[in-house]
């Protein structure tokens, strides 16, 4: 069986078109036709049913295409595990993120991966930790840089940086007023405003609410984009991560931003990947990358 036979049928099957699918595969359309046909021919089968003007998949074709699908990925694995062996760092990996950090920090590191690894490829899924894990057992992702550490035998962790916390108010308010780091225990009087449950930043919130007895307001943000609009003209505050508050990030009008003296709050960030994974080599190797590029966020 010819793979790039399959390769046709793929491209058909996303066009529903013979002359669109010969463009995306830069090939004449009598090839592709006459290839599929010999797949045709080959299965025994018609896969797709043509009448003039339209052409569609027929159930075998669906159900083909669907496997066609599964042997062409693994036929990119082959290729990449082959550039591997040559050069490591030629390869895709797929890191997941949660979200109060992936936007922040993709600029942060991203210029320095495409300067220090330009044959390496890297695609983010930005989801909550909690289905982030689930991913990274099941295969779905490479490695998820989370805010805990997965302590289980099966995985490797890596601490890659640390990110102080700052605090967010109203200009409107009584913290609005100066520039000078505060004390984290004049929270104590204050209502913070939270993130909803599942974001892990949440839990980070609400430790430094505990320690110094501030209460937790009763409206809770979907994003820390959406919390920085709801501390605008409120007199509740919020905490946000020093990433999210450093350029290009521009804050809303109305809203200021203020350091907190030592000791600083601050959240811990992790990297964690399967210890048999073969990328275990790149997740080290990105590891010290992003720290190198994450430091000085906790000062």
């Amino acid at each position: 069986m010819n793979i790039k036979s399959l390769e046709y049928l793929i491209a058909f099957a996303k066009e529903e078109s013979f002359t669109k699918a010969a463009e995306r595969m830069h090939v004449s359309q009598p090839t592709l036709s006459t290839q599929i046909k010999k797949l045709e021919d080959l299965l025994g089968v018609c896969l797709i049913e043509r009448t003039p003007g339209k052409q569609i998949l027929t159930p075998a074709g669906r159900e083909v295409v669907y496997y066609a699908k599964r042997i062409h990925a693994d036929v990119s694995s082959i290729y990449q595990a082959a550039r591997r062996l040559e050069d490591p760092w030629s390869s895709t990996i797929v890191l997941g993120v949660f979200p109060t950090l992936c936007p922040y920090l993709l600029p942060r590191i991203m210029p320095v991966l495409r300067k220090v690894k330009p044959n390496f490829n890297i695609r983010f899924v930005e989801e909550k930790s909690a289905s982030l894990v689930e991913m990274l057992h099941s295969g779905q992702i490479d490695g998820a840089i989370l805010s805990e550490q997965l302590n289980e035998s099966s995985l490797k962790v890596k601490h890659i940086f640390d990110e102080d916390f700052l605090l967010a108010a109203s200009t409107n308010s009584q913290f609005g007023h100066e520039k000078t780091p505060i004390d984290v225990s004049q929270l104590s009087s204050q209502k913070v405003l939270l993130l909803e449950d599942g974001h892990c930043m949440r839990r980070s919130m609400i430790d430094v609410c505990q320690k110094v007895g501030a209460k937790q307001s009763e409206f809770y943000a979907t994003s820390l984009e959406t919390l920085r609009y709801m501390v605008v003209g409120s007199k509740d505050v919020t905490l946000l991560p020093r990433l999210s508050i450093l350029p290009p990030i521009v804050q809303p009008s109305g809203l200021t931003i203020r350091e907190f003296k030592d000791p600083k709050p601050y959240r811990s960030l992790y990297l964690n990947w399967r210890a048999a994974s073969p990328v275990d080599q790149i997740m080290d190797g990105l590891a010290k990358i992003i720290s190198g590029a994450c430091v000085n966020l906790h000062k």
